[in-house]
């Protein structure tokens, strides 16, 4: 027989819950209070003290993708979760009969793949990585395009992948070639191909015993009131509060080359800060900074009290030791203070270990004398340093005449209007708004007065740089690479060059004639549709036959070393027995410093190798860091110390170079990238009639 409880008698049970629960809340409130007040910052306590910078995050994530333009290897994928994904998508925008097309030679169904770390914006490109499914009978990804494609977080849940909401786009050429076989024809990358579709903040994470919303809260203002920038008309912080365990944390644009620097100074903000507390930290920094064995320490601290520091680091700038005076220097140049940007020219060719910090404090800064040291930097012998110096000028201002960048194909012609017409001026309007078409890389002669160089990128980015104008080829020369045909006698002062076109076509070989100078062959042989990695085989082949006037780089980029590491940011005075020269690799501590990205700029440039092509034989060797697990930012693990380790490397000759051919368009969320004419999948197939 069931009971029944008469509503009064509920209504006095909620009651005396009621009445129990504020007791129990009335005892707690006095032991809460007096923990946060335990836990409240001190005087000589700085944001250190109360939080730490979680860093070390990333989200895998991964979509389906097609492939065309396949001269044949393509090829079907046999019935899978991924099939009926790829068909699903495709059916939803307008192709009719996907499944029929997947049959085609012309098409390969792949699984992408990308990792999104901390700290990525859509102003990023990252790598994508391409496989096959099992079983596919695609035979070569070679000369592909992976049209765009969305990209997921996928669980796996009961034998059948879930998905989550679109994280990531990814389009582009495609490279053949894993980690593991560069020559692998059923893998492949995109270079630069992949992009979040929105922010990922660094989290700033309270420390267990200050998990306060009052303790979030102070943090948020003392960084804020430190970093700042004008985002449409107004002033934003750099950390927002979101609870009592975390805040966001963004990055200032001048930092976007040195973030650790940056987690740093902002771990070195004093909590609490009052005029007579200043005067007295300016004090005894300022005799910090002169002894070499604190000054790396000492300088972020002293960049951390903003511009009312200058005076002080400038005292560090007389200094007989370079390592102070180029502490000092660097503080000064993110406080945007030309007085030590001499001192970071000098540093960047004497001192090879603070060489990429030199760089980039000084790719970091407005101020005009940073462009113009710039710009003498690119007279230096050394290619790590001309480059990087180019890399770097390039960050700072992409639009500088003295980059001497080079449009490779021509505009498109005006048409002739009739001044009497009455829309005249509507058609001379449009006629001036017609699209230019898109170089398929991007070339640059710069005129220097060191010795004659050729450098060529393979990370991220499609790029030539021809250090030194009027460089010609040297005769006799025959290069050929795929159709596309060069020759000149010896003696010659011009070289013809042909695209051979098959007979089956009914078309003529087209042939033309250029002058020996290596900027204009490398436009006329572009124009002929050359891609960019068949372009860098015809240099190969002309280094290797000594038809170049100088060397051939590739990616010759400063790195990023543990000497900085623990004297400029960990205040340790141990060096590494070793060469401490490191790898740049995704996830780890070092991650994403000195890509000299920002600014307006994509590029990334993660890889260096510092002798010329034709000395490379031997392979390359680099630590590798493991991908940083995901883990919850609010984790009560404090973040360990970076370890790295590294071995000395030589410049090897990339073959997988000639399976790509430039690098992806930006794309925005809603308008997906189109690449060298390269129709997308939503128009090519949609259905006729729409």
């Amino acid at each position: 027989m069931r009971r029944t409880i008469p509503r009064a008698s509920w209504a006095l049970g909620a009651l005396v819950a009621i009445a129990a629960l504020a007791g129990s809340q009335a005892g707690a409130g006095p032991l809460k209070k007096k923990a946060a007040a335990e836990g409240a910052p001190k005087v000589d306590e700085s944001v250190g003290d109360l939080a730490y910078v979680f860093q070390n995050g990333e989200v895998a994530v991964e979509g389906v993708g097609l492939v065309s333009g396949l001269d044949g290897t393509g090829g079907d994928a046999p019935p899978s979760w991924h099939r009926d994904q790829l068909v699903d998508e495709m059916s939803k925008a307008g192709v009719e009969h996907a499944s029929k097309l997947l049959e085609s030679k012309q098409f390969a169904l792949v699984i992408v793949r990308m990792k999104i770390p901390t700290g990525a914006s859509p102003r990023d490109r990252f790598d994508v990585e391409l496989e096959l499914p099992p079983a596919s009978s695609v035979k070569s990804l070679a000369g592909g395009y992976l049209m765009n494609t969305r990209l997921r977080e996928v669980l796996v849940a009961g034998g059948t992948p879930k998905t989550g909401s679109d994280l990531a786009i990814a389009a582009g050429p495609v490279m053949i070639g894993d980690s593991k076989n560069p020559e692998n024809p059923k893998s492949g990358r995109v270079l630069g191909g992949g992009r979040a579709k929105k922010d990922h903040p660094y989290k700033l994470i309270l420390k267990d015993n200050r998990r306060f919303i009052r303790n979030a809260g102070m943090v948020e203002k003392v960084v804020n009131e430190r970093f700042h920038q004008n985002e449409r008309g107004q002033q934003k912080g750099a950390s927002t509060a979101k609870t009592d365990t975390y805040l966001e944390l963004r990055v200032p644009a001048v930092y976007h080359q040195n973030q650790e620097r940056y987690f740093r100074v902002v771990q070195l903000l004093p909590m609490v800060d009052t005029p007579e507390l200043r005067e007295q930290r300016l004090a005894s920094t300022a005799r910090e900074l002169l002894d070499p064995k604190t000054a790396g320490v000492a300088a972020l601290k002293l960049e951390s009290l903003g511009p009312s520091a200058s005076q002080a680091l400038e005292a560090g700038l007389q200094s007989d030791d370079p390592h102070v005076r180029f502490f000092a220097a660097e503080a000064l140049a993110y406080l945007d203070e030309a007085s030590g940007v001499k001192i970071l020219g000098e540093t960047a060719v004497s001192m090879k270990q603070y060489r990429a910090y030199a760089l980039a404090a000084l790719a970091a800064m407005e101020d005009d004398t940073a462009r113009v040291r710039l710009r003498h930097l690119m007279n230096e012998d050394d290619i790590e340093v001309r480059y990087g110096a180019f890399n770097a000028l390039r960050t700072l201002d992409p639009g500088d005449a003295m980059l001497g960048q080079v449009r490779i194909l021509d505009a498109p012609p005006s048409e002739e209007i009739d001044e009497e017409a009455t829309d005249a001026m509507a058609m001379s309007i449009i006629s001036r708004r017609r699209p230019r078409p898109e170089d398929p890389f991007a070339l640059y002669i710069v005129e220097t007065e060191g010795p004659a160089v050729v450098h060529v990128s393979r990370s991220r980015r499609s790029e030539i740089v021809v250090f030194g104008r009027g460089q010609d080829l040297q005769p006799p020369l025959v290069l050929g690479q795929g159709d596309i045909l060069l020759n000149a006698a010896d003696h010659d002062d011009a070289v013809d060059i042909s695209k051979i076109v098959p007979s089956q076509f009914g078309e003529q070989d087209v042939k033309v004639r250029s002058s020996l100078e290596i900027g204009e062959v490398i436009r006329h042989v572009a124009r002929l549709g050359a891609t960019y990695p068949e372009v860098v085989a015809i240099l190969e082949a002309a280094e290797k036959q000594k038809n170049l006037p100088g060397p051939l780089y590739i990616d010759s980029v400063p790195q990023a070393n543990m000497q900085y590491l623990s004297k400029a940011l960990l205040g340790k005075d141990e060096l590494p027995k070793v060469d401490d020269e490191v790898k740049q690799t995704s996830g780890s501590f070092l991650r994403r410093m000195f890509t000299f990205r920002g600014r307006g700029d994509d590029d990334d440039s993660p890889k260096a190798d510092k002798t010329p092509v034709a000395q490379a034989d031997s392979d390359d060797t680099a630590a590798k860091a493991d991908p940083a697990a995901k883990s919850d930012p609010a984790a009560k693990a404090e973040p360990a110390e970076a370890e790295a380790s590294a071995k000395p490397s030589t410049a090897k000759k990339d073959d997988a170079l000639q399976k790509t051919s430039g690098e992806p368009a930006a794309a925005s969320d809603d308008e997906p990238s189109r690449r060298g004419g390269r129709p997308r999948i939503f128009e090519v197939f949609r259905r006729r009639g729409e």
